[in-house]
């Protein structure tokens, strides 16, 4: 879902993932010209888009999803270096609670 700002290109973005919309302030503070995560309630797109900025609510599930296993390889790193070998796990099973029908 997207909620377009005027006529604004996007130099600088913010992005978090799962629900963020409580942080929306934060990323037009700090310049950004477009903020994606999910969860994004109507009121907070609406109020976002009136500061200038617009937001891709790209879900909750879609936003998080793609950072697991870069987030699994950095533990597995981090972890074997103070603790020896640990396996992390991301599940293959999980899939996003909606559909787009």
């Amino acid at each position: 879902r997207l909620a377009a700002a005027a006529a604004r290109p996007v130099r600088r973005a913010a992005v978090c993932g799962g629900a963020g919309a409580e942080f929306i302030d934060d990323a037009v503070r700090r310049g950004a010209d477009v903020y994606v995560t999910g969860d994004v309630k109507y009121h907070d797109a609406q109020r976002a888009v009136e500061q200038g900025m617009h937001i891709i609510d790209a879900g909750h599930f879609g936003t998080e999803a793609p950072i697991l296993p870069v987030l699994a390889a950095h533990l597995r790193a981090e972890l074997a270096s103070e603790r020896g070998e640990i396996e992390i796990f991301v599940t293959n099973t999980q899939r996003d609670v909606f559909d787009v029908i």
